[in-house]
């Protein structure tokens, strides 16, 4: 990619900086909705990957760690189970049957409002099956919960690979709109490959 396609894809980060999205808050002040998102942003452990109230059955449960993409990157991490969120660089099937994708790793504010770190890193996230990709296009929101695998290299940098275990596709759309680009929720491969 040539440094001009890298400057836009800047700017439109920093346009995306100033949106946000936020989930329904409770009034009650020990409710986990209203509580902030700490692993996210690296403070503490978290123990929900998903800004939403969920059923238990569809809640990821269990501690996730605080590790952001560049400490991941250190052999101690593999194994950990973190919860990161960003916006879609690419998407692409790799052998196995298997998607990856790559995001640009996002900042979360105890409101979850996403936030584009001054330094950019980036995260792969890899999982079995297939994504359906007009819910998965460039610059999609979303969180991944998962465990750290691995490394790989984009952009001539290594960057972490987590196994998906749970996949949250985010919107700032209006509420009410039903196009595809502002599907919202825990999404699941395709049953028949695209």
């Amino acid at each position: 990619m040539n440094l001009l396609s890298w400057s836009m894809y800047g700017v439109l980060c920093l346009v995306l900086a100033g949106c946000g999205i936020s989930p329904v808050v409770s009034d009650q002040k020990n409710d986990s909705v209203s509580q902030p998102l700490q692993g996210l942003s690296g403070i503490a452990e978290q123990t929900s990957c998903h800004p939403d109230r969920l059923t238990d059955e569809e809640a990821q449960e269990g501690a996730f760690s605080a590790l952001v993409p560049t400490q991941a990157l250190a052999a101690s991490a593999k194994g950990q189970r973190v919860c990161w969120g960003g916006g879609l660089r690419t998407i692409e099937a790799v052998k196995g049957g298997r998607d990856c994708v790559v995001m640009l790793y996002a900042e979360l504010s105890p409101k979850v409002f996403w936030g584009w770190p001054r330094d950019a890193s980036f995260f792969m996230a890899c999982g079995p099956g297939h994504y359906d990709r007009t819910l998965l296009q460039p610059f999609t929101l979303g969180l991944i919960g998962g465990k750290v695998t691995g490394q790989a290299e984009f952009a001539g940098d290594p960057i972490p690979v987590i196994e998906i275990e749970a996949f949250y596709r985010a919107s700032d759309c209006l509420q009410g709109d039903t196009s595809p680009q502002c599907v919202h929720g825990h999404i699941q491969p395709l049953k028949k490959p695209q």
